[in-house]
């Protein structure tokens, strides 16, 4: 497979290894995201985390930076970022007065943006049969194991 050389640095005519197609695979599906979520005035790392809210309502700020692989810093400057937008909003975990359990806000239900990744995955899926998908998925899911792998060696 192949993608699109850049006229900034042209490689030489040969594949790409699987690593380099992952790479770019990624980078194109955030070029994307990106353009659509600045229709919404969001960032990519904004959605991000609003859309991961929206699968983990009521996660704590220590959760959610740990399920998006991000400091806990970072997530509160983005969560901030976001209830100055009106679209999360922290409420007190009864059980323990320090942490704050984040939820979407009404505003937040931004079903364009949400329903983007349904619209992807769509267009992903085009043209392939669904028990290529079946092993495609099965095949991804072993190769984020591997890498989790490596990066504990």
């Amino acid at each position: 497979m192949k993608f699109a050389k850049t006229a900034e640095a042209p490689m030489p005519d040969r594949p790409f290894t699987l690593v380099e197609t992952l790479i770019e695979l990624t980078r194109a599906l955030r070029a994307a995201f990106e353009q659509r979520v600045e229709r919404h005035g969001l960032t990519y790392a904004r959605a991000r985390l609003l859309t991961t809210i929206g699968r983990h309502e009521g996660a704590s700020q220590a959760e959610l930076a740990a399920i998006l692989g991000i400091e806990t810093p970072t997530l509160k400057r983005l969560l901030d970022a976001l209830e100055d937008q009106g679209l999360a909003e922290r409420r007190p975990i009864p059980e323990d007065a320090r942490k704050h359990a984040i939820h979407l806000t009404e505003a937040a239900r931004i079903e364009p943006l949400l329903g983007f990744r349904a619209e992807v995955d769509t267009a992903l899926a085009e043209g392939i049969t669904p028990e290529d998908l079946v092993v495609t998925r099965r095949t991804l899911a072993r190769m984020a194991q591997n890498v989790d792998r490596l990066r504990q060696a």
